[in-house]
């Protein structure tokens, strides 16, 4: 039985994880999907389960990032951490991977662009 994509998420976090919590990873994955969704041209309804693992990964950086919004980096006690301006931009050969495989783009001249 596969698993829901918030079930995913909280295994992912390794905590357990309260309402509130639970709530906002909710809206980043929603968000990540919708994202991805405009890049790809599809319908968020849609959406291609093989791209679940860029919502998992958007959806970590986004809950990593909670209270940092609008840092690029934070430094404290040793530990540093960087933070990407778009989260999405790690992925865009991934996509246009999907893209080029799904769509036929990749073999009829037309260049999708993603700067």
């Amino acid at each position: 039985m596969a698993m829901t994509d918030i079930e995913r998420i909280k295994t992912l976090v390794g905590v357990a994880v309260d309402e509130q919590t639970e709530a906002r990873l909710q809206i980043y994955i929603d968000n990540a999907k919708k994202a991805i969704c405009v890049f790809i041209g599809k319908d968020v309804t849609d959406f291609p389960d093989e791209l679940s693992y860029i919502v998992d990964a958007i959806t970590l950086a986004k809950y990593n990032k909670f209270h940092n919004e609008g840092i690029n980096s934070i430094s404290e006690a040793g530990l540093s951490m960087t933070f990407n301006a778009n989260d999405l931009q790690p992925y865009y050969n991934d996509l246009q991977a999907w893209l080029d495989r799904n769509t036929g783009l990749g073999n009829s001249g037309i260049v999708v662009g993603w700067e």
